[in-house]
């Protein structure tokens, strides 16, 4: 059911029913009927489709949205030009950049391996979409990776709970042996010393320390038990970094895994970083609130550069590409916020529905024990008055005159 603003479309109810809560799988019998729904639909059921995917991606189930990110991937691959090219439209686009950059690592791996196929597939071989190769490369140069770790994240996978437990029986194991082997180090150390205070504390001080400390760089949010949520700026012990993609460590929040690309060894105090984003980018300081004027500029200028590279691009468009990134950080909160909004008005949607169906039960059931308790009503014995017939007055001698007169 749509609720403030948004607008309804015929996919609605089938699109939330593959992408339910409750569904553990694709439903693909149903995904492909949807296909067929759209190609029959062409240009309208296209526009249609999208705008029912995209409710669904914006939905706060992070399953939910996963299961909306398969069936846009099946819907791309089977319904034409029409339905790829509203995909590659500018608010479009947006929005895939938004979801893979997620906090949610699931979400962000999944929407930027689905980008990365359609760029080196359907994007190479029609130029009208090029929205989507262009949100990839700007992905590469941000260094966000598309591919999904498979080293020491088996853990994350929320489909194979026996790989999740096998890997964490492992690691338990390792780190049982490893104890066990420290243990009996100490053990021979201690008996092979004959002055206690003195040789038997230097060996356990020559010992190299595995931990040592970092600092994040960035918010992370852990997506399961066992990993370590942090804010930027957080110190954390690291204790095991024999994976390259994801370290073990503890901090004041607790203890489990994390990205080692969140975090440096650099432990400068936090004073220096706004001090370094002023060099770095000096336009930032300069904007104050969103110009949608230099945006929509910047945009026009793009769109006359010549892509051959024959003729230069004009003097301006540096700057405005430059006034346009810094305000990068003002958009992407005004869209938290909105999504914020977004989701409180849900929230008071659900609860005005919820005490309108209250309200509605209160009075029917007032109304039925009115009825209840009113005894049954006597009938009414309605009588009718005969009419009553006045006789004239008879006419006096003088009026009717003397027999003779009259005969």
């Amino acid at each position: 059911m749509p609720i403030f603003g948004e607008t309804p479309s015929p996919y609605d109810e089938t699109v939330e029913k593959v992408t339910a809560e409750t569904c553990t799988t694709e439903n693909w019998t149903l995904i492909l009927d949807i296909c067929d729904r759209v190609i029959a639909d062409q240009n309208k059921g296209a526009k249609l489709c999208l705008l029912s995917v995209k409710k669904r991606l914006n939905h706060r189930d992070p399953h939910v949205v996963l299961l909306a990110l398969s069936l846009l991937d099946s819907l791309w691959s089977n319904c034409g030009v029409a339905f790829r090219r509203e995909v590659s439209s500018r608010e479009f686009s947006q929005e895939l950049s938004f979801k893979a950059t997620h906090s949610n690592r699931s979400i962000g791996e999944k929407t930027r391996s689905i980008i990365k196929k359609w760029s080196e597939n359907e994007c190479k071989q029609d130029a009208s979409l090029g929205l989507i190769e262009t949100l990839y490369k700007n992905l590469l140069a941000e260094g966000y990776s598309f591919e999904k770790d498979s080293s020491s994240k088996s853990y994350s996978s929320n489909t194979d709970s026996n790989a999740v437990r096998n890997a964490e029986e492992e690691e338990a194991l390792v780190l049982a042996i490893a104890k066990s082997l420290q243990e009996t180090s100490v053990r021979n150390d201690r008996a092979s010393c004959v002055y206690p205070p003195v040789t038997c504390i230097a060996p356990h001080s020559s010992t190299p320390k595995l931990e040592r400390d970092v600092r994040a760089l960035y918010d992370f949010e852990a997506a399961e038990d066992n990993e370590l949520t942090f804010s930027a700026g957080d110190i954390i012990t690291v204790t095991d970094d024999s994976d390259l993609n994801w370290w073990r460590g503890r901090s004041h929040r607790g203890e489990g895994l994390f990205p080692a690309s969140f975090v440096t060894s650099d432990l400068l105090p936090q004073e220096s970083e706004p001090l370094a984003r002023e060099k770095t980018l000096p336009l930032a300081v300069s904007v104050v609130r969103i110009d949608k004027t230099v945006l929509e500029e910047c945009l026009r200028v793009l769109e006359d550069c010549d892509p051959t590279g024959e003729r230069p691009d004009p003097p301006e468009l540096a700057d405005l590409e430059q006034q346009s990134l810094a305000q990068a950080p003002l958009i992407d909160a005004r869209l938290a916020e909105i999504d914020r909004q977004h989701n409180a008005l849900a929230q008071v949607d659900i609860a005005i529905r919820d005490v309108l169906s209250m309200y509605d039960r209160a009075v029917e059931q007032v109304q039925y024990q009115v009825s209840m308790q009113q005894p049954a009503a006597q009938p009414v014995v309605r009588y009718q008055v005969p009419e009553v017939t006045t006789l004239s007055t008879a006419p006096s001698r003088a009026q009717w005159g003397s027999p003779a007169e009259n005969m």
